[in-house]
């Protein structure tokens, strides 16, 4: 992780690596760059190489940042493997960890568990309330008829750092259950004025208590010869295919309508990607920060399009202008 003195005041900022990787090293380089300019990386689920094998591997080699992952499909793990799993990455790295977790896609869930769930929401409450009782032990009160109510894991191991469990947020629902069981609220693919006046009230409340805020926020650097456009769409492409994405975004006003291209431009102008120099995005990135997100991982579209070397000048460029912005400004002699 950063040290102290050059993290950026106004919050945090991160690094996602946003593909499913055919061999770890594919990550070292974002890994490297994470420890040496950013808070944490981040990855998501993986269906190649386990994500949190593949995190594991790096800090074997020597790359320890922080890590994030988020958010990893609920249908695929137990809750008492996802917390396992979560706490092993944590006491691996020395640092804490966040992992957040989502439900899936209706049809994921029937390709695991035979049907869709009942109620999504039901599902994200029982599997949040029951990581973190693993990793923090019962809260008191009531306890349901699962058994891992009544368990935590090893408590032992008490020099293990902290290892924050959250939910991805794109809608109210979600918004609701995470201010009122998560740790963390993650979203993606929606804009800051969505983020803002939607899902904040509901995550913070009137007394501005609640579970920290992440935000991933898709970034494109404008250069000569590069069609963004086009790396937008193809970064977008996937998410923009899902239902759930799809909901989240028209109730933010960004109506999917018209032709590939025209759908990039409104992803662009609605500030669902932010596009520009390494100063403008870092820019909007402070206007995360001052609204109450705590933490921006930057997600580069063109890791998709144009290969890693591409992401990585992107990341960087972006990471140091947000440190940049983010220092105080000093005062001129009298």
């Amino acid at each position: 992780m950063a040290d102290q003195a050059d993290r950026p005041r106004g919050g945090r900022v991160s690094v996602y690596y946003s593909l499913q990787p055919r061999d770890p090293r594919q990550l070292a380089p974002f890994a490297r760059l994470a420890a040496e300019h950013a808070d944490r990386l981040w990855m998501g689920q993986s269906l190649r190489l386990d994500s949190h094998q593949t995190l594991a591997h790096l800090l074997g080699q020597g790359i320890s940042p922080a890590l994030g992952v988020g958010v990893s499909l609920m249908p695929l793990s137990h809750p008492y493997q996802a917390a396992m799993a979560a706490r092993s990455l944590a006491a691996l790295s020395g640092k804490p960890l966040t992992a957040a977790f989502g439900t899936g896609t209706p049809a994921f869930q029937r390709a695991m568990n035979d049907a869709p769930y009942d109620s999504p929401l039901k599902a994200a409450r029982d599997y949040i309330t029951t990581v973190c009782r693993l990793l923090k032990g019962p809260s008191g009160g009531a306890q349901d008829a699962d058994a891992t109510a009544t368990l935590r894991l090893d408590p032992t191991l008490g020099e293990c750092p902290e290892v924050e469990a959250g939910l991805g947020v794109l809608q109210r629902g979600m918004a609701r259950l995470a201010a009122e069981h998560a740790d963390v609220a993650l979203t993606w693919l929606t804009p800051l004025s969505y983020v803002r006046d939607t899902l904040l009230p509901l995550l913070h409340g009137a007394e501005g208590a609640g579970p920290r805020v992440v935000s991933v926020a898709h970034v494109v650097v404008r250069r000569p010869g590069r069609d963004v456009t086009r790396v937008v769409r193809q970064a977008t492409a996937n998410h923009l295919s899902s239902p759930h994405y799809q909901r989240a975004l028209t109730a933010a006003g960004v109506a999917l309508t018209g032709s590939d291209q025209d759908i990039a431009r409104k992803l662009i102008d609605h500030d669902v990607v932010l596009v520009g120099t390494a100063d403008e995005i870092a820019s909007n990135i402070s206007s995360y920060w001052a609204v109450g997100i705590d933490e921006v991982v930057l997600n580069p579209c063109v890791l998709v399009t144009e290969g890693p070397a591409e992401a990585l000048r992107d990341l960087l460029e972006i990471t140091v202008a947000c440190r940049e912005a983010a220092e105080p400004r000093m005062e001129e002699p009298a």
